[in-house]
């Protein structure tokens, strides 16, 4: 079957449309913006909208149906596949930096920063004295009393302040009085843990979807690619 052209007048309006993220992604490889590599790009895009749009229509389906129907016919990764690509790449299954902490919290609209300092270091004291124990201290202070648990978390998801002190502290200590926009905290880190390959198991189930999604996007491409042979 043959495949019409997209129009002058339907280019014109998909160049519009991608000119922002066409300039966006230019600029963000130290390229310059080229309009004709821009029309082409969108010429494109409306050829394999065409026919996906058309191949659907003719089979009573929609562009998502087909879409689907494609991808079916990729080969489904198997656990060798992904185990394969575990040990080729190595660099890729690194499990960063972690810490696992505890902190006691209060929030800003319970107390002032000097009156939170104080109650926080006079907890701190005893805490290390051994004459109050960290649920107790919990229960007693804290604005957040159900989430004093953080567990394991890397870096990048915590403010600022409160990871600067948590990852600079050592296993089983309390840090000083530590501000963030929350409020203020002391933190009790409990186990660090370096950045590390993880486990294939770990990894596994995430690893072949996203090989499974890659292949099933080569199908989609080369369905598309095999059919621009057949625009007028």
């Amino acid at each position: 079957m043959k495949y019409s052209q997209p129009t002058p007048e339907a280019i014109d309006a998909e160049v519009a449309r991608l000119k922002p993220r066409y300039e966006t992604f230019m600029k963000a490889n130290n390229a310059t913006p080229d309009d004709a590599q821009l029309r082409e790009w969108a010429a494109e895009n409306l050829r394999e909208q065409i026919i996906l749009e058309t191949d659907a229509a003719k089979q009573k389906q929609s562009v998502d149906q087909l879409l689907k129907a494609i991808a079916a016919k990729a080969p489904r990764v198997t656990v060798d596949d992904a185990r394969q690509c575990y040990k080729a790449h190595p660099e890729s299954f690194l499990l960063p930096e972690r810490v696992h902490a505890k902190h006691i919290v209060i929030h800003r609209d319970n107390a002032t920063a000097a009156e939170a300092t104080a109650t926080l270091l006079n907890l701190r004291a005893k805490l290390i004295s051994g004459t109050t124990t960290w649920e107790a201290a919990v229960s007693e202070v804290s604005s957040c009393p159900n989430n004093t648990d953080l567990g394991f978390f890397r870096r990048g998801m915590m403010y600022d302040s409160f990871e600067e002190a948590a990852f600079a502290a050592a296993e089983d200590s309390i840090t000083d009085v530590v501000e963030t926009p929350l409020g203020w905290h002391i933190i009790h880190v409990i186990a660090h843990l370096p950045e590390e390959p993880a486990l294939f198991e770990e990894v596994k189930e995430g690893l072949m979807a996203e090989l499974q999604t890659q292949r099933d996007r080569e199908a989609i491409e080369a369905y598309v690619d095999e059919r621009k042979q057949y625009f007028a």
